[in-house]
């Protein structure tokens, strides 16, 4: 069920607009616009990145490593997803993964960054919408939500959390993805506009506090820990340049040999290996009383 941004009275079926208080949103270039003073001004994620990401989404270690983590989490835990939201989709790289692997899911994408959505039309047949991640607006409306280095940008990571236990089904769940450990944090964070890095135990506090249950947590990006380590300190040494983090910036050669880490840590997750510590944490959970 889609409902009002202003009262949350339910919205008419195939109809934007609010009967109850007037409330109707704009559409640019072909995206509804449900936040458009997002569009001037929101402290969640530096634009121009957004144009230097979509660039190695597809081929980087790192985007491709994830990618594999969420798909597999989606496939084990929700094998008949049938609707999925991507809360903070960016250019929608991941749904398109997601369209590919469930190709009769229902997908929206929302993401407050008009740019990042005009980027992401192109590739998916998700519905996607302009819009604040703190405003979701549906109710009971999926069988599984993500946000995939999301929450970590907002402010009230708390209300995100709640509006995607109310988006979220009664039989169905969430994946997340964060960046694990306040100890790594750098100037490339703050560039990023990160809020914080998480531990493991905030985090599970902060989703079961929203009304989930949690079905699996594991750390990721372990392997390549030591080096992420060593490669924070050497930011700190060193002036602040732009927001793109330099282990983003490296040859064919390196990313493969790294890539290679991945997919052998990846192989023992799937296996059933949980990692305490990583680069990133990987959360599922399920509403609470659901059954398999």
């Amino acid at each position: 069920m889609r409902i009002c941004n202003q009262c949350k009275a339910p919205l008419k079926i195939d109809v934007w607009a609010c009967t109850a208080c007037g409330w109707q949103p704009r559409v640019l270039a072909g995206v509804l616009c449900l936040a458009p003073a997002m569009m001037v001004d929101h402290d969640g994620f530096h634009e121009p990145l957004f144009v230097e990401y979509e660039k190695l989404e597809a081929t980087h270690f790192w985007f491709v490593y994830r990618r594999k983590l969420i798909l597999d989490a989606l496939q084990r835990y929700f094998p008949a997803l049938r609707s999925f939201m991507d809360v903070g989709c960016g250019t929608a790289e991941n749904l398109r993964a997601i369209q590919a692997r469930f190709p009769r899911a229902r997908l929206v994408g929302g993401e407050a960054s008009l740019r990042a959505l005009m980027q992401g039309q192109r590739k998916c047949k998700a519905q996607l919408l302009q819009m604040d991640a703190r405003a979701i607006p549906f109710a009971q409306a999926f069988d599984v939500l993500g946000a995939f280095d999301v929450i970590e940008h907002v402010d009230d990571d708390a209300q995100v959390l709640a509006e995607m236990y109310r988006a979220c089904r009664n039989d169905g769940g969430i994946v997340l993805t964060v960046p694990q450990h306040p100890s790594l944090w750098s100037h490339m964070d703050d560039a990023a506009k990160h809020k914080r890095r998480y531990t493991r135990q905030e985090l599970v506090k902060k989703v079961e506090a929203a009304g989930f249950e949690i079905v699996d947590v594991t750390s990721f990006m372990t392997l390549l820990l030591p080096a992420m380590a060593i490669s924070r300190v050497w930011q700190r040494a060193k002036p602040p340049g732009d927001a793109m983090d330099d282990g983003f910036r490296i040859g064919a050669a390196m990313n493969g040999m790294l890539g290679g880490v991945c997919t052998l840590e990846h192989n023992l997750i799937r296996a059933g290996l949980r990692f305490p510590a990583g680069g990133s944490l990987l959360l599922v959970a399920r509403k609470k009383g659901w059954t398999l």
